[in-house]
């Protein structure tokens, strides 16, 4: 793979479709422009679609298409790019592709449109790899969340910290090296300095994580004894019926999985085997599947008969899930009384619902997305970060805090010093700026191919 390679790829969904989107990027796009399209470069005005036909190596018009060129350094890569868009059927857009290949581009690799991108300085590391969140994204919360951290919203932040921690190791390196000649700075004024980089920091990795929230998903599994509505919910949340619903106890012996839309999140919803004591083998094993499912779970609904009211072993699920648990009195619509019951722990959320009709639904979003300690407007500065990215901001957040100690002490300000440039260095890993190629291979290789 060289950087001086013509590159081109499918740029929209595969699939049958009006219209599809060839992207070339290289320095032949203008060759291939001429060799397959008969367009010479004083007939393809610059970001402006040209009407041509698509020909084969052979000579022959494979399609006709729409020709557009974005010279350098003006588009998304900072190269020159041609896009076609040609019919989008599937042999019509294998046909162009053949056609642009032969005219002498090569298959592009995932995400070396972006990554070339990054390299030419037209966006640093964190907005790429926003790219290819917003690509991913299937919640509108996700959608707005990657689209504030590719506008830059993730790299702001950084830099602003990093340009304060780079003058206050400015400071204290001309103080190490020139004794003589500069004065030790006081300590207490760079203790103040390096609190308010740090607090700066804190509420950086806060919304990372915000947005690490909403990229990975919840798990959130639907408990509680045969017959009391698990499956009913599961249809509900899932808005078709995704799980067998019958009034036979034990109809589910397995788990079933629903991805589900839930306040903004996007959360993985899990029924499980009802749980009670059984005989049966192949029920036993269900039931402790549920129980393991619920343990590693980060929210666990634990649903309630309204009908019957709460029994010994509700109590003893409601308790293993702890501080996850949101405590969910279906089959109001056969009981109008309220179900509430002293036994259940006041910090567990009580929803009351009916699973069949819908009533209560609204109340239980509501209380998901607080028992996460996600309330409203929790994810409205979110940042679409990755592992990656936060895991380097905390360690930043650490080394300052170090360093923060140490000049608070009567020690030398060696360490201090240390510290500060080992944030820095983490800081510069989120940016791109202090970033191996090894590093660099795995981030674009999980983007799709054409982007």
């Amino acid at each position: 793979m060289s950087a001086s390679d013509t590159i081109a790829a499918l740029a929209t969904a595969p699939g049958m479709g009006a219209v599809a989107i060839v992207r070339i990027s290289g320095p032949l796009c203008l060759q291939i422009a001429e060799s397959v399209g008969r367009l010479t470069p004083e007939t393809l005005k610059p970001r402006s679609a040209r009407l041509a036909g698509v020909r084969s190596r052979d000579g022959d018009e494979v399609d006709r298409a729409l020709y557009t060129f974005y010279p350098q350094p003006a588009s998304f890569t900072g190269e020159d790019c041609l896009e076609i868009s040609c019919h989008g059927g599937y042999a019509a857009v294998q046909a162009v592709l053949a056609a642009v290949m032969s005219a002498g581009a090569r298959p592009a690799e995932p995400g070396e449109f972006t990554r070339r991108a990054f390299v030419n300085g037209k966006m640093d590391l964190a907005q790429a790899e926003a790219v290819n969140q917003l690509i991913r994204a299937r919640t509108q919360t996700q959608r707005a969340a990657a689209k504030h951290t590719l506008d830059g919203a993730l790299s702001h932040r950084v830099r602003g910290c990093s340009e304060v921690i780079t003058r206050i190791a400015a400071t204290l390196e001309a103080s190490i090296d020139f004794p003589e000649d500069v004065d030790e700075p006081d300590r207490a004024v760079l203790a103040a300095e390096l609190s308010a980089a740090i607090e700066s920091l804190e509420r950086t990795v806060e919304l990372a994580s915000r947005g690490r929230m909403l990229s990975a998903g919840i798990r959130m599994a639907i408990v509680g004894r045969p017959n009391v509505g698990k499956s009913s919910l599961l249809n509900l949340l899932a808005t078709r019926p995704r799980a067998i619903v019958s009034d036979i106890p034990g109809t589910t012996r397995d788990f079933l999985e629903e991805t589900v839309e839930i306040g903004g999140l996007c959360v993985l919803a899990i029924d499980t085997a009802g749980i009670r004591d059984t005989a049966d083998i192949v029920e036993q094993e269900g039931v402790k599947r549920a129980l393991e499912t619920l343990e590693q779970a980060d929210i666990g609904l634990i649903v309630l008969d309204a009908s019957e009211g709460l029994r010994q072993v509700d109590i003893e699920v409601l308790d293993k899930a702890g501080d996850r648990a949101v405590a969910v009195w279906n089959k109001t619509d056969i009981v109008r009384a309220s179900p509430d019951d002293p036994r259940i722990p006041p910090s567990v959320p009580c929803v009351r619902m009916c699973a069949l009709s819908g009533e209560g639904l609204p109340e239980l979003e509501v209380a998901v997305i607080s028992r996460l300690g996600a309330g409203s407007g929790f994810f409205d500065e979110a940042l679409a970060a990755t592992q990656r990215q936060v895991a380097a901001l905390e360690r930043a957040r650490e080394h300052l805090r170090v360093a923060e100690e140490a000049v608070r002490s009567p020690y030398a300000l060696d360490l201090a010093a240390i510290q500060i440039q080992t944030a820095r260095g983490a800081l510069a890993e989120i940016t791109g700026e202090n970033v191996v190629d090894s590093l660099i291979d795995t981030i674009f290789s999980t983007f799709c191919i054409g982007k």
